[in-house]
């Protein structure tokens, strides 16, 4: 369960995200993850906070109840961003500088290439 840290997560911050995702979708992403960028965006505007997408459960109600219209894959996939989208946010504002740091080198020491 997220702790009350979710609650400080920035909206503004997270529709900045989700607009980057919009955007990377609309550079190569197929026209279903293009329209699904564009519906989480359309859902996160409606609901104006962050902290309910950090709850799967939670996050599909909103989607359910704001996307009537849609297919259920549909709205699978589209709780499934703002879910994935908002948590990151959270790992990001929560994770010790340590721990990325330790992260980052393990990553960037693991990255050789063999024949």
């Amino acid at each position: 369960m997220i702790n009350n840290a979710g609650s400080s997560l920035s909206f503004e911050s997270f529709i900045k995200k989700l607009k980057q995702v919009q955007e990377y979708q609309a550079d190569g992403g197929t026209i279903y993850r293009q329209k699904t960028a564009g519906l989480s965006l359309e859902v996160a505007l409606v609901v104006k906070k962050v902290h309910p997408f950090l709850d799967p459960v939670e996050s599909k109600k909103l989607v359910y109840t704001h996307l009537p219209d849609a297919d259920n894959e549909r709205k699978h996939d589209v709780a499934k961003m703002l879910r994935v989208t908002a948590k990151n946010m959270y790992l990001e504002m929560t994770t010790p500088e340590e721990v990325k740091g330790y992260v980052k080198s393990k990553l960037k020491n693991n990255w050789t290439l063999k024949k």
